[in-house]
């Protein structure tokens, strides 16, 4: 979970579009909470991730699980959970595994390790003339998504950084130092 604060931070300045007080005042809890919880102090209980799932759309699976992408995928969609597939993917299946119903309606069934695209992958995939290629295009399709996902981190944590106020608690030294200190400084 090293990546959720960031998730959430992304979700309210991003996605939302709130001020971080709105966001708390219709979760029903303190600002502090909201700005613990996005940088990284604290980590939300159970009421208060479902609470936060259904305000972003979002299931807990993407916000817990590290290996998701930051951007949320129609997959990630609370509203969605339910689903195998989303609205907007493709799924790939072999010639002939599909079965005609008697009205017309084409279905297929969902074999183990079948590939799914959205609709930017499912056009270039329609450009695949072999294997082989099909290949590289998920290869590239994927290693673009971890680098736009990590350019992404990168950019969250820098604005996050920008945001933190500074900690202005003198250091309190301890009595019993401050006359070496002294003696030292007249030295």
């Amino acid at each position: 979970m090293r990546r959720l604060h960031l998730k959430l931070f992304f979700l309210r300045t991003r996605v939302k579009r709130e001020p971080q007080g709105v966001t708390a005042k219709i979760l029903g809890v303190r600002p502090a909470t909201m700005s613990h919880l996005e940088q990284g102090r604290s980590l939300p209980t159970l009421p208060m991730l479902l609470a936060l799932c259904k305000h972003y759309d979002v299931v807990p699976t993407y916000l817990l699980d590290d290996d998701r992408p930051i951007e949320p995928g129609l997959r990630d969609r609370w509203s969605e959970r339910s689903n195998l597939l989303t609205r907007g993917n493709w799924l790939e299946v072999p010639e002939g595994s599909w079965v005609t119903t008697n009205d017309g309606i084409k279905l297929c069934p969902v074999l183990q390790g079948a590939r799914f695209y959205d609709a930017v992958a499912q056009a270039q995939r329609m450009t695949c003339a072999n294997g082989d290629q099909a290949r590289q295009l998920e290869e590239s399709i994927q290693s673009a998504r971890r680098e736009t996902d990590h350019d992404l981190e990168e950019r969250l944590k820098r604005e996050l950084m920008g945001q933190r106020k500074p900690r202005s608690k003198a250091q309190r030294i301890a009595p019993a130092t401050r006359p070496q200190m002294n003696q030292a400084a007249q030295a």
